[in-house]
C-alpha cells in the first residue's frame, strides 16, 4: 500500500523527500530555551532555508513542566507574531495547539496546518474547526486509559486509530490527517488545566519506563502504516535522549537529536519535527539514500 498525503500545500508520503518541520516556539516555559527567539519573525525566515514546514507553538507541552498558560495568554502571543510570519515565509506554517479557537484564529490568519498534541482528543470539536478551513492537521497517538498488557507500538496505533476515525468521520480531507507516534507524551491529561507528570511511569505500565516506550516505538515504527496516512516524528532534543546518552539536557543532545531523526526515517517516517533543521535536514537526506540500497521493512 502507497501512503501520500498533504501537509498543508505540500505532498508528503512515500516516493516524496521527508519533510523537515521546523519549531519556533512564542512560550519562555518551553524546556529547550534556543527555540524561542527574541525575533520569530526573523528565525522563521532563516530556517525555511532548511525547511518545508514552519511550526509555531504558543504554549509548551512538555508533560514534565509546569508550562500550562490560558487560552487567552496563547492566542496573544500568536496574535504578535503569526500575521506577519505568515505574509513573509514561502513555506506553509503550522499551528501547534489543542484548542479549537486557537486553531480557528491560526487558520483565519493564513496558517494551512494543525499540530493538535492530544489527537483531538481533549477537545473533540477541533474536528469542525479542521474540516471548515480544509486544513491539513497532525494528530498524536494519546490515550485516555492505558491498555495494560500490549506493547506500545500496539498501543501507539489504536490511539491514532481512534483520532483518524473521529476526524475523518467529522468530515476532514482524509488526504491531510498525518500521524504522529507522540514520542515523549504521556497518557491524556483529564482536562485543559495545569498538568505535570514525572517518574518511570508516564503511560500506566510500569514494565514500560517512558524512556524504553519511545525506543520501542521508534525501532517499530513502520507498524503505523497500517493506518495509511503519512507518518511525521518529534524526537528533537527529547528527554529520552538525555536518559539513553546520560546527557544534563536538550542543549547537550544534538549529535542523538540527528541520529534519533535518520533512524525515523529509516523504520518509515516520512516527515521530522525538528528544532535545528539545518543538522536534520542533512541526517534525513542520508537516511533517503540509505533507503534507496535497503529493503525496507514494510
Amino acid at each position: 500500500m502507497s501512503i501520500e498525503g498533504l501537509l498543508g500545500r505540500i505532498r508528503v508520503g512515500d516516493g516524496h523527500p521527508v519533510r523537515v518541520v521546523a519549531v519556533i516556539n512564542l512560550s519562555p516555559e518551553s524546556f529547550y530555551r534556543d527555540s524561542v527567539p527574541e525575533n520569530p519573525v526573523s528565525r522563521a525566515l532563516e530556517l525555511e532555508r532548511w525547511s518545508d514546514v514552519i511550526d509555531v507553538g504558543a504554549m509548551s507541552t512538555a508533560p514534565y513542566l509546569e508550562s500550562w498558560v490560558p487560552p487567552e495568554r496563547e492566542l496573544e502571543r500568536l496574535k504578535r507574531v503569526l500575521p506577519e510570519m505568515v505574509k513573509s515565509v514561502r513555506v506553509p506554517v503550522s499551528v501547534d495547539t489543542y484548542r479549537p479557537a486557537v486553531a480557528e484564529y491560526a487558520l483565519k490568519a493564513g496558517a494551512e496546518i494543525v499540530n493538535d498534541v492530544t489527537g483531538g482528543k481533549l477537545y473533540p470539536e477541533m474536528c469542525r474547526v479542521v474540516a471548515e478551513y480544509g486544513a491539513s492537521v497532525v494528530l498524536l497517538a494519546r490515550e485516555r486509559e492505558p491498555r495494560r498488557g500490549l506493547e506500545p507500538t500496539a498501543r501507539v496505533v489504536q490511539a491514532l486509530r481512534e483520532s483518524v476515525e473521529h476526524f475523518e468521520r467529522c468530515g476532514v480531507d482524509p488526504r491531510r490527517i498525518i500521524a504522529d507516534p507522540g514520542i515523549g507524551f504521556p497518557l491524556l491529561p483529564p482536562g485543559d488545566r495545569p498538568f505535570v507528570i514525572r517518574g518511570e511511569d508516564r503511560h500506566g505500565d510500569e514494565s514500560w519506563p517512558w524512556w524504553k516506550w519511545d525506543l520501542h516505538v521508534i525501532a517499530n515504527l513502520a507498524r503505523l502504516r497500517e493506518l495509511g496516512k503519512p507518518i511525521m516524528v518529534g524526537v528533537s532534543r527529547k528527554s529520552f535522549l538525555w536518559r539513553v546518552t546520560g546527557a544534563g539536557g536538550p542543549e547537550e543532545v544534538l549529535p542523538a537529536s540527528v541520529a534519533a531523526e535518520a533512524a525515523a526515517v529509516l523504520h518509515g517516517a516520512h516527515a521530522v519535527r525538528t528544532h535545528n533543521p539545518r543538522e536534520t535536514r542533512q541526517a534525513v537526506r542520508l537516511a533517503e539514500a540509505l533507503l534507496l540500497f535497503t529493503q525496507p521493512r514494510w
